[in-house]
């Protein structure tokens, strides 16, 4: 008996082996085996039960061990994975890497379990006379019930150590427990009384209630204005969905996103949700895994990872803000997780909600074809109305100096009323840190990275400057590489050069920011939620994260400074980008019960995205922009792929893309795909690789997995041999690189 494997490594296809003579029954579809591989051993996952007749006279290794009695993943999510890894033209032992936790671990679970100390205080005051810590010790013990040790110590210094004293003395008793994996959870408490539906809700809710009785697949795309209560048809849905006896995967577009919605979901159901996303670790991970596979659960929220959850029968995929560019995955398996959602979702007879304020040009179109069903939520909860919108040209700006030529007199005076009545306002500016670019006023030189052909910004705070795609850093120079003068100065604005103008002008008012630069610390974001939502904050400034999904009803004001910055780039999607991040930040102004306002400054106020932004005219912006999209064939009325080989040696890399065109160049002619290149890719030089690139355009709807997987292995192998990589994305989208 012979059996394929799949085996966690960067190789396009599996490996056959022999089944030990007697243990044909373990040879089960989704088990691991510990099997020998070159000189190594290592673990694999058995994909498929193979006849012996077609090795001719090749000799099969014979597998080491079988380390599963049952699967590890079900067939039917075997079957999900190998087919998204068709689809991404990846390797499924990739994809088996990004899927499972830890790739394919070994061991089940670790040989022993962490434990933690529970602390519990028994009935009545104790007798004995306590000091000042002590008594702060046994009021938490007894405010909590119980309580672990190391929370114990959060609350109280020295807490634990107190703690083990009392139970000496008998005052405090102890036990041990597994130690549970702790998820960082924002307080929202549900509303008091039960919410009511309003209409459009409970139209919307009748469809998706009547797709998941049905059991079969359906998509929906819900268009709902900011503030018109997305977030409670997701929760009603997986209500729905539960009923049916099946689960639900919940997506958010960014890990800061989570614990805000982890609460709101707590609220509502209690345990019954587990958290799958990177920023997790290893053990967080697992547990969280392995609670979804053993059916612990019924709900699964994270960020694009948490498309792979192991449900054995999900019956709802969720996809919130499903536009954001968060959702493709740039490194690794190129994966798109909102498309990998719909491919499940049909796979599994499920249905899918792609929800956003500002639809996707991929979306919409699917509802044009009739592959979704678009369902609409026109207004905002309690009759609020949307912000109104103001457009500033900033071109009469140049006479102003350094900080002051990124804020007209009406953003300023706009911050300073809102502060005057009480109100909170949010500054937006889609760049991070201080200065992004270091010039000599002498000589024009710029201060760029020596790994890549970008220039550093500058961050203050750290006394940096920063590479923002090697992660580089450097001191300030103090004069010129070039020409050796001292004139090196500080040109443009990020967020941290942004908070410090804002704290001058406006002394009295609290400013806090919001970055990826902070955010990825943890506990940052949820500190920060906990003082907006307190009051504590009275100017958040920030870029795109704080205009993903918050709601904050004492902000009625917002301040766009350079809303031009996504125009300039060099991509067929930079309208409908800055159309959404300019909707959704705008949408976080006015959402109590005070209306709000917003500015947005600009250089380029004629462009339609901008007039549709500040008009609130979605679908008079999609119109137009499916309209150009249409006539270039570009996505969603066409598809791309791109082809990206980089090494460190420019000519061997040129050498191989130039190589690779030729050889695609008649198949890919007789498919009726075009392509542009062999080129250097944009930012042509990065971490110390040279990159070149081809770009594919296929078709509408054209099965890159059909073709490409047998197309591309041999080319790799070529590019290999010269010094070369060589990825596909498919569907990019991020050109730039």
């Amino acid at each position: 008996m012979f059996v394929e494997v799949a085996v966690p490594l960067p190789i396009d296809h599996p490996f056959t082996y022999r089944v030990p003579s007697g243990r044909e029954a373990c040879a089960r579809i989704g088990v691991r085996v510990l099997v020998p591989f070159g000189r190594r051993r290592v673990t694999g996952l058995i994909t498929g039960i193979v006849d012996g007749s077609s090795l001719g006279e090749r000799e099969a290794r014979e597998i080491l061990a079988f380390l599963d009695d049952e699967p590890y993943i079900s067939p039917a999510h075997l079957a999900f994975l190998s087919a998204a890894a068709r689809e991404c033209l990846a390797p499924m032992g990739e994809m088996l890497r990004a899927a499972l936790p830890g790739g394919l671990p070994r061991r089940e679970s670790p040989t022993s379990p962490r434990t933690e100390t529970v602390y519990v205080a028994p009935a009545g005051s104790p007798d004995a006379a306590l000091t000042p810590g002590q008594r702060k010790v046994v009021a938490a013990v007894l405010e909590a019930g119980e309580i672990s040790s190391s929370d114990l110590s959060a609350l109280v210094k020295g807490g634990a150590g107190i703690a083990r004293r009392l139970v000496a003395k008998g005052i405090l008793a102890a036990s041990v427990r597994e130690k549970s994996v702790t998820l960082a959870a924002s307080h929202f408490p549900e509303p008091s009384g039960a919410l009511v539906p309003t209409p459009h809700q409970e139209a919307a809710l009748a469809r998706t209630g009547v797709a998941l009785a049905s059991g079969g697949f359906a998509a929906f795309v819900l268009h709902g204005i900011t503030g018109s209560g997305k977030t409670e048809v997701y929760l009603r849905a997986i209500e729905q969905a539960r009923l049916t006896g099946r689960q639900s995967v919940y997506l958010v577009p960014e890990i800061a996103l989570t614990p805000q919605l982890l609460g709101r979901v707590r609220a509502r159901f209690g345990e019954g949700a587990a958290v799958l996303h990177s920023g997790l670790t290893r053990a967080e991970r697992t547990h969280q895994w392995r609670r979804i596979r053993a059916g612990e659960v019924f709900l699964c929220i994270g960020a694009r990872s948490a498309v792979f959850s192991p449900f054995a029968s999900p019956g709802l995929f969720v996809v919130d803000e499903e536009h954001d560019s968060a959702y493709k995955q740039e490194e690794g398996i190129r994966y798109q997780a909102r498309d990998i959602a719909v491919m499940r979702a049909k796979m599994e007879g499920a249905v899918v909600l792609l929800g956003s304020a500002t639809p996707s040009a991929e979306s919409i179109q699917r509802t044009r074809t009739g592959d979704a069903t678009l369902l609409s939520l026109p207004e905002r909860i309690g009759a609020r109305h949307l912000p109104e919108i103001s457009v500033v040209d900033l071109k009469g700006q140049s006479a102003r100096r350094g900080a002051d030529r990124y804020f007209s007199s009406a953003l300023e005076d706009a911050v300073e009323e809102t502060l005057s009545r009480g109100e909170k306002a949010m500054l937006f500016l889609n760049r991070r840190g201080y200065a992004p670019v270091l010039t000599c006023l002498d000589c024009g030189t710029t201060v760029h990275c020596r790994n890549c052909q970008v220039s550093l910004t500058f961050h203050k705070q750290d006394g940096v400057l920063l590479c923002h795609y090697c992660n580089a850093k450097e001191a300030p120079p103090e004069r010129c590489g070039a020409c050796g003068g001292h004139k090196v100065a500080q040109v443009g604005i990020g967020t941290e050069r942004l908070v410090a103008w804002a704290a001058r002008r406006w002394k009295e008012a609290r400013v806090a920011r919001l970055d990826s630069d902070l955010g990825r610390k943890r506990g940052f974001y949820e500190d920060l939620l906990s003082r907006m939502h307190s009051g504590e904050v009275d100017i958040l400034v920030g870029t795109q994260m704080i205009a993903k999904g918050h709601d904050f009803p004492e902000v009625t004001f917002v301040g766009v400074l350079l809303a031009d910055l996504s125009l300039s780039f060099p991509d067929f999607r930079s309208a409908e980008r800055t159309f959404q991040i300019l909707t959704q930040v705008s949408g976080r102004a006015g959402r109590g019960d005070r209306p709000g306002t917003v500015i947005i400054q600009t250089l380029s106020p004629e462009h339609v995205c901008i007039r549709k932004a500040a008009e609130h005219d979605f679908h008079g912006f999609m119109e137009a922009e499916l309209a150009e999209r249409e006539a270039l064939g570009y996505p969603p009325f066409g598809r791309m792929l791109l082809l990206r080989l980089w090494g460190p040696k420019l000519e061997r890399v040129q050498a191989a893309a130039e190589e690779v065109a030729e050889a695609l160049s008649r198949p890919l002619s007789e498919a009726g795909i075009s392509m542009l290149g062999p080129a250097p890719s944009p930012i042509a030089f990065v971490k110390r690789k040279h990159r070149y690139q081809i770009l594919l355009k296929m078709p509408q709807r054209f099965a890159v997995g059909d073709l490409f997987p047998d197309l591309l292995r041999p080319l790799r192998d070529v590019a290999k041999k010269a010094g070369v990589r060589m990825e596909a994305d498919v569907d990019p989208y991020n050109l730039m690189v």
